[in-house]
């Protein structure tokens, strides 16, 4: 259950940090902002197939984001995003904070992939962190970076139709795949008047945490991989097992032949 509510949590800190840029760069490229200050954060791969945006109404689009692994992981892509669908304030996008009405968070599917000290995720979440200076505000984020801080209000957020694909060593090339619960939440950073990416998230995993645990608690796919996991350590128990049984047998047959020799030079 902690798992997913860290999957969720890089996952939302990725989208939040995606649609301030595209609120930043209303007269710019977007696609191009998006690419360029993705890898500077996450210190991987980032692509974005289309994006769609009306300075008018403020209504827009993200389809096909696409988040690469950071190097070390076998795994290509740690997210990929069917669509993020957004409506903006638009009488508040020079100001701070920015209203955002809504923000639709369409079929994304994500991997976790166990490394050999953090995750896939953690990995991308440390590196966002560190790019953003952190929660303990020990480094100076840079001009880019720092505006991917900026405060934001979220009046109504939804993640739907999601997917987790986990890998795990122990599974050889197989993976798990799990169902994403829809999150829905309201009035995001009301309360204080805004808040950061980063702060956003805190809020949003207090809610996934009671929302989340009945479902991963009871997943078949969940208790499945707990026998896959608890039978490949039976299984190397039992080598290792055999392994001593052999190696005890071999010590007895070198302590008979021992014994046979000393009989034989004491006549």
């Amino acid at each position: 259950m902690k798992v997913l509510i860290k999957i969720a949590g890089v996952l939302l800190i990725l989208v939040v940090i995606g649609v301030v840029v595209l609120v930043l760069n209303l007269d710019k490229g977007i696609k191009a902002a998006v690419e360029n200050l993705g890898p500077r954060l996450t210190q991987s791969d980032v692509t974005l197939n289309k994006v769609s945006l009306s300075p008018r109404t403020g209504e827009g689009s993200l389809q096909g984001l696409v988040v690469g692994n950071p190097a070390g992981f076998k795994t290509p892509n740690a997210f990929s995003l069917g669509e993020i669908a957004v409506a903006l304030d638009t009488d508040t996008l020079a100001g701070d904070p920015i209203v955002i009405n809504s923000i639709r968070i369409l079929a994304p599917e994500i991997t976790y992939e166990t490394g050999k000290t953090l995750n896939n995720l953690q990995q991308i979440q440390k590196n966002i962190e560190q790019a953003m200076g952190g929660r303990s505000g020990t480094s100076s984020p840079d001009q880019e970076t720092e505006g991917a801080a900026k405060k934001l209000i979220i009046r109504d957020l939804l993640v739907a139709s999601g997917k987790i694909h986990y890998s795990n060593p122990l599974l050889s090339s197989n993976m798990v795949e799990l169902k994403l619960p829809d999150i829905h939440m309201s009035g995001i950073g009301e309360k204080s008047g805004g808040a950061t990416a980063i702060e956003v998230v805190d809020q949003i995993i207090s809610v996934i945490n009671s929302q989340a645990s009945t479902v991963v608690l009871n997943s078949d796919a969940v208790k499945e991989l707990g026998r896959q996991v608890t039978d490949r350590i039976d299984q190397e128990k039992g080598k290792l097992d055999q392994q001593k049984a052999d190696l005890e047998q071999k010590k007895e047959n070198l302590e008979g032949t021992v014994e046979g020799l000393k009989k034989i030079f004491d006549k």
